[in-house]
């Protein structure tokens, strides 16, 4: 036997039915959408919050490197007004001590490159140098200037490492003892 169907509601609840179902569907949909806006703006909300973050912490490490800079300015400024002063003593003199000699042969032999951060120059001639180095290559040059007799003039005899170290940078920070012939 075949099977009847008798459907017995009328056809305006069927209708009501089928507007209902994609009703639900509209809305399911509508939905999916918030959801997926919420996402995404908690996802641009935390790309902000991290972005913040590195900015803060350039800023930290700008703020550090000024400092450095305004540091070395001031240690540059206190070289030059003792250079000054050797100057004018030498001139009362009018004789050039071995210190003297010394500090000017240092200064020629040391590249544009090598900031010297101390020079301390004794009475004997040994001299005591603390620097900052960017790059190797210079670095290699400035030692195998003050090492080598053709360069200084055989008034050096020795040179020794106290400190070498190489900071988060990149930067060389190196610490001399040269002793005098």
């Amino acid at each position: 036997m075949s099977k009847i169907s008798i459907n017995l509601l009328p056809p305006e609840i069927l209708a009501q039915e089928v507007k209902k179902a994609r009703f639900y569907k509209i809305q399911a949909a509508g939905v999916g959408v918030v959801l997926v806006l919420v996402f995404l703006t908690s996802l641009t909300l935390a790309l902000r919050i991290l972005q913040s973050r590195n900015i803060s912490e350039v800023q930290v490490k700008l703020a550090k490197a000024e400092q450095r800079i305004s540091d070395l300015k001031s240690t540059e400024t206190s070289l030059m007004l003792l250079k000054n002063r050797l100057m004018v003593v030498n001139q009362y003199f009018g004789v050039s001590s071995q210190q003297t000699e010394m500090y000017k042969l240092i200064e020629k032999l040391t590249p544009l490159s090598v900031a010297v951060n101390s020079i301390t120059v004794g009475k004997g001639g040994d001299v005591t140098l603390q620097a900052f180095v960017s790059d190797p290559v210079s670095l290699d040059e400035f030692v195998n200037n003050l090492t080598s007799v053709e360069w200084n003039e055989n008034k050096i005899s020795q040179v020794s490492v106290d400190n070498l170290n190489r900071g988060r940078d990149g930067v060389f920070r190196i610490s001399l003892k040269i002793t005098s012939q």
